[in-house]
């Protein structure tokens, strides 16, 4: 379904996505508007990391 190629780029930005907001939520205080953004990003890269790797096994198995 996707290209190898493709998936690995587009894992690769959503891993840098998740992977830089995680390590914020660990220094920014809770209960600001920044904190609830950065755990809305984290979620997002984290859904956009399983949906590529889920594409990617799919389009292997054909």
């Amino acid at each position: 379904m996707i290209d190898p190629w493709l998936g690995k780029a587009a894992f690769h930005l959503g891993f840098y996505v998740a992977f830089t907001a995680g390590i914020l939520l660990f220094f920014l205080e809770k209960q600001t508007p920044e904190y609830v953004i950065t755990q809305i990003t984290f979620g997002i890269g984290l859904f956009f990391v399983i949906v590529v790797a889920l594409l990617v096994r799919l389009g292997r198995r054909r």
